[in-house]
């Protein structure tokens, strides 16, 4: 285990690095930032009021627990250290485990005198002690930077990193599970949305046990609970112990459920049919997942109201959430030819007829379709679930019941719905609600081709950046949603990010979507020449 450590601290020196200075430099920024916004206590008190007024603000981050500055900069950052620390701690227990053994180094590995566990137990390690090396950092960056309190700036970071183990147990358990590494990232990444979610619907009591109630039940430079560092440390130790039982009974490179054989079918006549072959399954199952949760959405959005959160408030925070999602899934839709290349798949086609241009063209179809036809998914969805909720609580449902209560058959009860109420919901429906919503998630999709595009872009340039890059701009510009919301960046600024024109509390226009149309069609065409001339990856 000790050498597998060393082995995997030299390998990523440098990404642990940025990792660490990310996480600690998020609330730094934040602590200097609000200082400078919110000098005195009038002007907390008038920002505190404001944003408990915000629904959307109120929704993601919960209330503002005192109105110190300490407080205030606490409230801000917690998601984001959570957000930050879960998905790198997430994606290094995958990188490290499950995309080794894809890539048959960890087979090499255990041929060595080394046992079943250390691969797990050496990961585990690392990723606990960076872990608290942030929770440290941000305790003594916050405290004698800032001037912060000690037990406050402690608990903040403690349950930041807490967090952040908790997800990365969870992706050390997805990586055990599944079958391959694409599909372990996305199933973490799916769980780490999803904890994240606020619980704008449930009690803060039971929000306590979710991760996005951790940070607020905690009310670190407040009223102080330092018991909440309980759940997320409970809920990583189960989630390792689990990781560890799958991996003893499970065989090198196979998850605890073996994929079934595909059927005999033609080879694929094109690049883009190969494509397909490969990952048209992933993109099916991710928009159907989608496409369930927006009509889920749009069902509880027709009729929810809680204090100043309306139902049409829900909806757009909800369905900008997903448009984040489907950016994050463009990115790794964009970087499939990396990982073709890598496996040395890529040099096995290449070696036929099949051209360069040809080949990453086929992947570039795909991956810029997906996203697309997610948004339109999503739009269908929340539109399709409000229309649904309103017909049934409506005119449809009284048709249905009355059908049902005269003693009328299905059929003619479902006749009576489709000629009363529920037809007229359900035309009404499509031509206003539905096609609203998807016109306001489509207006998305330049911004998800662009930054799918800053990973084509660096794939053709520096094959071996293109990672780090592609998902460092995705988290820059979500930090960007942050900092706006905050006042530290203004709107112009904003808007040159692809998270800024589509945010609900901003107009959107023609002009940035169209110029980030013709963004992405630079950064592809650019990562299409550079490809076409450079050098496979060995």
């Amino acid at each position: 285990m000790k050498t597998i450590t060393h082995l995997i601290l030299r390998r990523d020196r440098l990404l642990i690095a940025a990792w660490i200075a990310v996480a600690v430099g998020v609330p730094a920024f934040n602590a200097y930032s609000l200082a400078a916004l919110l000098p005195t206590q009038a002007a907390r008190v008038a920002f505190i009021a404001a944003a408990d007024a915000n629904p959307i603000t109120l929704a993601l981050l919960g209330p503002v627990h005192g109105t110190s500055i300490e407080a205030v900069v606490a409230w801000r950052s917690s998601v984001q250290s959570l957000l930050i620390g879960g998905l790198a701690g997430l994606l290094f227990a995958i990188r490290h485990t499950r995309a080794e053994e894809d890539a048959g180094r960890r087979e090499l590995v255990a041929a060595g005198a080394v046992g079943r566990y250390a691969a797990i137990t050496a990961v585990v390690a690392v990723i606990a002690a960076v872990n608290l090396a942030v929770a440290g950092l941000q305790a003594a960056v916050l405290g004698l930077a800032f001037g912060h309190p000690i037990g406050g700036s402690l608990l903040f970071g403690l349950v930041s990193g807490a967090g952040s183990t908790a997800f990365a147990a969870c992706g050390l358990l997805a990586a055990q599970l599944c079958q391959s590494a694409p599909l372990a990232r996305a199933g973490g990444v799916g769980v780490l949305v999803a904890g994240l979610v606020p619980g704008v619907i449930l009690p803060e009591e039971v929000v306590a046990y979710l991760p996005a109630g951790w940070p607020r039940v905690a009310r670190a430079y407040g009223d102080e609970r330092w018991w909440v560092l309980l759940v997320p440390l409970v809920v990583a130790v189960v989630l390792t112990l689990v990781a560890y039982v799958v991996c003893g009974r499970r065989d090198l490179g196979a998850g605890l459920l073996p994929e079934r054989p595909a059927p005999a079918r033609p080879a694929p006549r094109s690049a883009a049919g190969l494509a397909w072959r490969l990952y048209g399954g992933q993109t099916v199952s991710w928009t159907v997942a989608l496409g369930v949760a927006s009509v889920g959405v749009g069902w509880v959005s027709a009729s929810f109201e809680v204090g100043t959160l309306t139902g049409e408030t829900l909806l757009e925070i909800f369905t900008y959430g997903f448009c984040m999602v489907v950016a994050c899934l463009a990115v790794t839709g964009a970087l499939r030819p990396l990982g073709e290349e890598s496996r040395g798949r890529a040099s096995a086609v290449l070696a036929t007829a099949t051209g360069r241009t040809r080949w990453l063209c086929g992947h570039l179809v795909l991956g810029l379709a997906a996203p697309a036809a997610m948004l339109l998914t999503v739009g269908v969805g929340t539109g399709a679930g409000q229309v649904l909720a309103t017909g049934l609580s409506g005119g449809a449902g009284q048709a249905f019941a009355t059908g049902l209560s005269g003693g009328a058959g299905a059929g003619q009860a479902f006749a009576t719905g489709l000629t009363g109420g529920a037809g007229h919901a359900l035309g009404t429906g499509l031509s206003g609600v539905v096609l609203a919503q998807v016109g306001v998630a489509l207006v998305f999709v330049p911004a998800a081709w662009a930054v799918a595009g800053v990973a084509i872009a660096a794939y053709g340039l520096r094959p071996r950046a293109a990672v780090p890059l592609a998902w460092a701009v995705l988290v820059g510009s979500a930090v960007c949603v942050a900092m706006w919301e905050a006042g530290t960046i203004g709107t112009t600024a904003f808007l040159l990010t692809p998270f800024g024109y589509g945010h609900p509390s901003l107009s959107p226009g023609f002009v940035a979507p169209a110029g980030f149309v013709l963004v992405a069609a630079g950064l592809v065409a650019t990562g299409s020449a550079a490809f076409a001339r450079r050098d496979l990856l060995a």
